[in-house]
């Protein structure tokens, strides 16, 4: 630009008399007041470093790490680094760190992986270390004096009602319910109850009847959407887990099927069946010297249930627990049926056969008719062979039988046995892989044979 066009545009006054010897006087002055300073070049950088670390601080802290929030209105807010909530109108929230307290309220949870997080409600403690969920607190309806207990009052946070109810719903990963020393941990498309009654699972039906109880947490239309997002995530994870278990299948059928192939050396065809799960052709080879072979189910008086993390290698879901159990407990009635007076007649004592159970009364049994007729054990393992490679018909119902044959007759078929009972919530096929699957609890045994028949 023009510099004479500006000075033109805007005229500078000229400067007051006097103007040129104040400013140098002035500079002169605090030149002469300054001073050398003796603090060392160390200790400016550690205070440098002080306040570098100050600020850092206050940066992974802000006002993220710490704050409440009453929401008029569905909303949003950061929860330190890991977590994000959204809240229904009437929703109350405060928060430091990874410990939150809900009051009041419905409010969906994301939190991501990176250490213990926990949701404090008036009713019990939700604890993740990853995954979505939903909260709702509420008051149930009021309880009488005679069934309030000792241990609500413990447990009632910060004086809150001891009525307060707390309904969780859990859509991806794993969170703990806790309550006066109980916990709960739910999956993905669970759903549990935290309650003067403890911490527990419900079921979709129990689920509805808690929400629907609940005073004081938002409802409506916004409520009966979120129920009918939760059956919808629900039902999807179903889905995917059905999926999962048939990859799971298949998967072990390929593994299978590529160990026998690898054992092959006679170029015929892989047997792609468990070693134990034998047909007629394997009794027939197993005929030839009166060996027997059989697997069976653990021997679980009680039952057996598989753990969370059997279930997901299987890929089974929760509700697949209770039938697995029973057939366990079916499988042991059975099996116990037949050896237990055996056991007792072979050693004379029916206390002490209770305390050695099947396995061991299995070999007792053996062992002492050996010592009797070593002769007539091994005949009657012979028949056992030739029975169930068709070469002889099946025993008769209500037949006498060497007590030997009765002993391996019902150890060799228990397999079967066991197959039909998970069959009937499984079906067939599912019914056979669970059962010679690695996941499942099992034992096996193979008693040598006699040789073959003298001629």
């Amino acid at each position: 630009m023009d510099r004479r066009l500006l000075e033109e545009a805007w005229p500078a006054d000229e400067p007051t008399q006097g103007f040129a010897e104040r400013v140098v006087e002035r500079a002169r002055t605090e030149r002469a007041s300054r001073r050398p300073s003796r603090v060392p070049r160390f200790a400016l950088a550690g205070v440098a470093l002080a306040a570098a670390a100050t600020l850092l601080l206050w940066l992974a802290l802000g006002t993220e790490s710490q704050g409440s929030m009453l929401a008029r209105e569905r909303t949003e807010v950061r929860i330190g680094s890991r977590a994000s909530a959204v809240l229904e109108a009437g929703a109350s929230v405060e928060w430091r760190g990874p410990e939150v307290r809900q009051a009041d309220g419905e409010i969906f949870y994301r939190v991501e992986p990176g250490g213990a997080f926990v949701v404090k409600t008036p009713a019990g403690d939700v604890s993740v270390l990853g995954t979505c969920f939903r909260v709702r607190v509420g008051q149930a309806p009021p309880k009488g004096e005679a069934e309030m207990k000792r241990r609500d009052l413990a447990v009632a946070a910060g004086g809150a009602a001891l009525a307060a109810v707390a309904v969780v719903t859990v859509y991806e990963g794993r969170v703990q319910l806790s309550h006066a020393g109980g916990r709960v941990t739910l999956g993905a498309g669970e759903s549990g109850k935290l309650g003067p009654d403890g911490a527990k699972k419900v079921t979709a039906d129990e689920l509805a009847d808690a929400e629907q109880s609940l005073k004081g947490a938002s409802g409506g239309a916004l409520a009966t959407a979120n129920e009918n997002l939760a059956r919808d995530i629900s039902e999807l994870n179903r889905r995917l887990k059905g999926i999962e278990k048939e990859k799971g299948k298949l998967e072990e059928q390929l593994a299978t099927a590529e160990r026998e192939l690898a054992k092959r050396t006679d170029g015929g065809a892989a047997r792609g069946r468990h070693e134990f799960d034998m047909d007629q052709q394997d009794w027939s080879e197993l005929a030839k010297d009166g060996t027997i072979k059989y697997r069976h189910p653990c021997f679980k008086p009680s039952g057996w249930k598989p753990s969370a993390e059997q279930l997901e290698e299987l890929g089974l879901a929760p509700d697949d627990v209770e039938p697995i159990d029973a057939a366990y407990k079916r499988s042991y009635e059975r099996l116990w049926k037949t050896i237990r007076p055996l056991c007792a007649k072979a050693i004379g004592n029916a206390e002490v056969v209770d305390v050695l159970g099947p396995d061991t009364c299995t070999h007792v049994v053996v062992d002492a008719l050996r010592k009797q007729e070593n002769s007539g054990v091994g005949e009657a393992m012979r028949q056992v062979a030739e029975a169930r490679a068709g070469q002889r018909p099946a025993p008769a119902g209500g037949k006498d039988q060497h007590p030997v044959f009765e002993l391996f007759w019902g150890l060799t078929g228990e397999m079967s046995a066991f197959e039909a009972d998970l069959a009937q919530s499984f079906g067939p096929e599912e019914a056979k892989r669970l059962a010679y699957s690695k996941g499942l609890c099992a034992g096996h045994s193979t008693f040598g044979g006699p040789g073959p028949r003298q001629k």
